[in-house]
């Protein structure tokens, strides 16, 4: 089974297309003996809420950079964190961002899936074929979302250039995801501009290519302060391009495991399940 197939298979088990980004931020979280036991409680604390409720998201995405700034230490409670996600059949995507030289490569894929054991990581395709091929090649059941179009302000700095034929540069990128591909590979599209992300989905459609999205910056109804799109109108946008698997992923992070910080009195871990439930009936699969 391609990757791609398990995670079809996911979101029509768990019901929904929503990932849970798990980004802790210490000064966010109820404190603990230490920084470690802070992580730890805090994301395990949901997942027994998510067991008790029985409401779990389709996958979660831990990005390790929030851990490696923590300490050594928190990069095993980002293992067990994985491991206790996977036991509950989540598809857990490693937001890592990698993207070497082909031995280097290799090196990091069997970091990622060898090492932490996560369903998928986040690789920048910008190095080519001999970079990214390395996690391809590592088992076609893990699963690599590739950036293509991301909504950070630098985002225009290259994926705005225009090729001599008017295109944007990353429809370039699109196009070497198609070559690519070998039923593991997905894209990274964020959900701020959401006419751009049915072009994108129009293209792969167009080439009989669909392939999954990383949907980032997706916004939780009723927490104030969310910049994202909507996951109806995200949905909507992808649906109106021509996509016909459900298989693509609204992912929120803050908004999801820090809603609490919006309901005074109520429990974290109260309000991270009620908001991905909230997420989740808002977005129609």
């Amino acid at each position: 089974m391609t990757f791609s197939e398990r995670l079809e298979r996911r979101v029509a088990q768990a019901g929904n297309p929503i990932c849970f980004g798990m980004d802790p931020v210490l000064k966010r979280m109820p404190a603990a003996s230490t920084p470690e036991e802070t992580v730890r409680s805090f994301y395990l604390s949901i997942f027994e809420e998510m067991d008790r409720r029985n409401v779990y998201p389709a996958a979660v995405k831990p990005n390790s950079a929030y851990y490696e700034q923590i300490s050594l230490e928190a990069m095993f409670v980002l293992r067990d964190l994985v491991a206790e996600a996977r036991a509950r059949g989540i598809v857990v995507v490693l937001d890592a961002k990698r993207g070497d030289i082909g031995k280097s490569s290799a090196a990091y894929a069997q970091a990622a899936f060898g090492v932490m054991g996560a369903d998928s990581v986040t690789v920048s395709p910008y190095m080519g074929g001999d970079s990214v091929g390395p996690f391809l090649k590592f088992s076609e059941e893990r699963g690599v979302y590739a950036l293509l179009r991301t909504s950070n302000p630098g985002a225009a700095d290259l994926q705005d250039q225009r090729r001599e034929d008017g295109a944007p540069f990353w429809q370039a990128t699109a196009e070497k995801l198609v070559e690519w591909d070998n039923g593991s590979l997905g894209a990274v599209v964020g959900a701020t501009n959401l006419a751009e992300m049915e072009k994108i989905t129009a293209f792969f459609a167009s080439r009989g290519h669909e392939i999954p999205f990383l949907i980032p910056g997706v916004g939780v109804p009723g927490v104030a302060g969310q910049q994202g799109g909507t996951a109806d109108s995200a949905m909507r946008a992808i649906r109106n391009g021509g996509s016909k698997r459900a298989f693509h992923l609204l992912n929120s992070s803050s908004g999801l495991s820090f809603a609490y910080e919006a309901r005074p009195g109520v429990e974290p871990k109260i309000a991270a399940v009620d908001a991905l439930e909230a997420l989740a009936a808002s977005a129609k699969i």
